[in-house]
Protein backbone atom coordinates (compact mmCIF):
# COMPACT_ATOMS: atom_id res chain seq x y z
CA UNK A 1 0.00 0.00 0.00
CA UNK A 2 2.95 2.29 0.46
CA UNK A 3 2.17 3.23 4.04
CA UNK A 4 4.84 3.59 6.66
CA UNK A 5 4.44 2.00 10.09
CA UNK A 6 3.65 5.46 11.47
CA UNK A 7 0.88 5.90 8.85
CA UNK A 8 -0.69 2.60 9.88
CA UNK A 9 -0.47 3.51 13.58
CA UNK A 10 -2.07 6.92 12.93
CA UNK A 11 -4.98 5.52 10.91
CA UNK A 12 -8.26 4.39 12.38
CA UNK A 13 -9.44 0.86 11.63
CA UNK A 14 -11.96 2.32 9.16
CA UNK A 15 -9.28 4.38 7.36
CA UNK A 16 -6.92 1.41 7.16
CA UNK A 17 -9.52 -1.01 5.76
CA UNK A 18 -10.84 1.58 3.30
CA UNK A 19 -7.30 2.12 2.01
CA UNK A 20 -6.62 -1.64 1.95
CA UNK A 21 -9.79 -2.35 -0.04
CA UNK A 22 -8.95 0.45 -2.50
CA UNK A 23 -5.43 -0.90 -2.93
CA UNK A 24 -6.65 -4.45 -3.53
CA UNK A 25 -9.31 -3.30 -6.02
CA UNK A 26 -6.80 -1.15 -7.92
CA UNK A 27 -4.20 -3.92 -8.13
CA UNK A 28 -6.35 -6.99 -8.83
CA UNK A 29 -6.76 -7.94 -12.50
CA UNK A 30 -10.35 -7.70 -13.66
CA UNK A 31 -12.08 -10.56 -15.48
CA UNK A 32 -11.40 -10.52 -19.19
CA UNK A 33 -8.16 -8.60 -18.68
CA UNK A 34 -6.09 -11.50 -20.03
CA UNK A 35 -4.46 -11.46 -23.45
CA UNK A 36 -6.31 -13.24 -26.21
CA UNK A 37 -4.51 -16.00 -28.09
CA UNK A 38 -4.08 -13.63 -31.06
CA UNK A 39 -2.56 -10.97 -28.79
CA UNK A 40 -0.21 -13.56 -27.29
CA UNK A 41 0.89 -14.66 -30.77
CA UNK A 42 1.43 -11.05 -31.87
CA UNK A 43 3.49 -10.31 -28.77
CA UNK A 44 5.60 -13.44 -29.18
CA UNK A 45 6.18 -12.67 -32.89
CA UNK A 46 7.24 -9.12 -32.00
CA UNK A 47 9.69 -10.38 -29.38
CA UNK A 48 11.15 -12.98 -31.74
CA UNK A 49 11.47 -10.48 -34.65
CA UNK A 50 14.24 -8.51 -32.99
CA UNK A 51 17.58 -9.78 -34.30
CA UNK A 52 19.48 -6.98 -32.60
CA UNK A 53 21.56 -8.18 -29.66
CA UNK A 54 21.69 -5.65 -26.89
CA UNK A 55 24.91 -5.75 -24.91
CA UNK A 56 24.44 -4.78 -21.32
CA UNK A 57 27.29 -3.34 -19.33
CA UNK A 58 27.80 -2.56 -15.69
CA UNK A 59 30.69 -1.80 -13.39
CA UNK A 60 31.66 -3.97 -10.46
CA UNK A 61 32.94 -2.42 -7.26
CA UNK A 62 34.91 -3.55 -4.28
CA UNK A 63 35.75 -2.31 -0.82
CA UNK A 64 39.37 -1.35 -0.14
CA UNK A 65 38.88 -0.95 3.61
CA UNK A 66 38.10 2.76 3.43
CA UNK A 67 35.82 3.26 0.44
CA UNK A 68 34.08 1.67 -2.53
CA UNK A 69 36.39 1.46 -5.56
CA UNK A 70 35.66 0.47 -9.18
CA UNK A 71 36.97 -3.00 -10.10
CA UNK A 72 36.09 -3.85 -13.70
CA UNK A 73 33.40 -3.54 -16.33
CA UNK A 74 31.23 -6.57 -17.03
CA UNK A 75 29.34 -7.11 -20.31
CA UNK A 76 26.69 -9.65 -21.27
CA UNK A 77 24.11 -10.08 -24.01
Amino acid sequence: MGWSAADVDAASIWQFWAAWNGYVNANTPKEGAKLTEAQKDDLFDWLEASDEVTVKRTMTYGWDGLRVVPRKAVEWA
